[in-house]
């Protein structure tokens, strides 16, 4: 009889252990370290004080996958993607004291020497691709911190692409984002939608720190430096705006520590929509690139605040933000340096470019 009962225990025992959304995707390998080998299927769990190191090809997280606070999750350099599929959410709340980590396999300074390499290999940019949201609405990462992505053909470690996601209270350091198109971020929301937030991160240390749709707003609430060492920054630093799509709607630009970076030929302000500046906002572009107002002035509003400027890449004076094309003082601007800002209510014939003496360089 207490044989059968042991066995009956034994049973029920298992059956709970196999329905733990934790284990229903991962293989435990020593007490606080679990091998991701599968997708993710069914709503999931995974657990402070764990390091979970992604072994899987293409893997997908095609349910919600919730992340408790000081969860770290490693990816190793044959399986470095983590993409969203089916109804796929991640909801990674971390808290101050205890952030989510996504980083290297080599990176011994988060959940230690994973690889058992005693030190030999350092982790670096491009140890690992990216973390995608593919279209999925409703993520969240809050206190995260994101280490040494960016392989791959996209070089960005975390994409909000053709959806809405939260990113807040993040980190992001020792990235790639280094695309020659200079399109993609550390921080990758060039293809997000409105309803995207972004705010209170802090980004240094990476190729290029973040790139923007133009259809939702963006604060002055993110930081573009070590707040250690204000001296490390991002190698071109910047916030690319991603303007496939046009301004067809009321958005608003607020960072004053660096500049939006504007690359494209016929970047249109619809409409009677606004693009509304802060105060010491700058816009710089790159060349052949203009802003067509088809409103004429009234589509920027406050396109003459105090400190407001729109000027050349090239322009490292300090009412420009810095050296944001990375090259010190090799390039210095010059007239022609980009087109201008069209005034498309002008007849025809006029001159079409607004002449604001805050206009530099085209």
């Amino acid at each position: 009889m207490k044989k059968k009962m042991l066995l009956l225990l034994g049973v029920v025992f298992f059956i709970s252990c196999s329905d733990d959304s934790e284990e229903s995707s991962t293989t435990p390998v020593a007490s606080n370290i679990i091998e991701v080998t599968e997708n993710i299927d069914a709503p999931t769990t995974w657990l402070e004080g764990k390091v979970y190191i992604i072994k899987k090809n293409d893997f997908y997280v095609n349910n919600t996958l919730s992340i408790e606070p000081g969860t770290i999750i490693k990816f190793h350099p044959s399986y470095s993607y983590m993409t969203l599929g089916g109804t796929g959410t991640i909801v990674a709340n971390g808290t101050a004291d205890k952030p989510i980590i996504f980083t290297s396999y080599k990176d011994d300074a988060h959940g230690g020497d994973s690889n058992a390499d005693a030190g030999a290999t350092l982790p670096a940019r491009k140890d690992w691709a990216r973390i995608s949201t593919n279209g999925l609405n409703g993520s969240i990462f809050n206190y995260c911190e994101f280490y040494y992505g960016g392989s791959g053909s996209y070089t960005s470690t975390l994409e909000i692409y053709g959806g809405y996601a939260t990113v807040t209270n993040c980190t992001f350091a020792n990235n790639d984002g280094s695309d020659g198109s200079m399109q993609f971020g550390a921080l990758d929301a060039g293809d997000a939608t409105s309803g995207t937030i972004i705010q209170n991160n802090v980004f240094y240390n990476n190729i290029r720190p973040l790139s923007i749709s133009s259809e939702f707003n963006l604060d002055n609430s993110n930081t573009f430096h070590n707040p250690a060492n204000t001296s490390l920054r991002n190698t071109f630093n910047y916030i690319y705006v991603e303007s496939i799509n046009d301004i067809n709607s009321n958005i608003s630009w607020s960072e004053t520590e660096v500049p939006y970076l504007i690359n494209d030929v016929d970047f249109w302000i619809n409409g009677t929509y606004t693009l509304t500046l802060a105060n010491n906002v700058v816009l710089k572009f790159t060349p052949s690139s203009q802003i067509v107002c088809n409103n004429g002035s009234s589509n920027i509003v406050n396109y003459n605040g105090t400190g407001v400027y729109f000027t050349s890449i090239k322009d490292d004076s300090v009412n420009s933000k810095g050296d944001s094309n990375g090259d010190g003082s090799l390039t210095t601007p010059s007239a022609n340096d980009w087109v201008g800002i069209y005034d498309n209510t002008a007849p025809f014939g006029d001159p079409n470019y607004f002449s604001w003496s805050n206009i530099l360089y085209d």
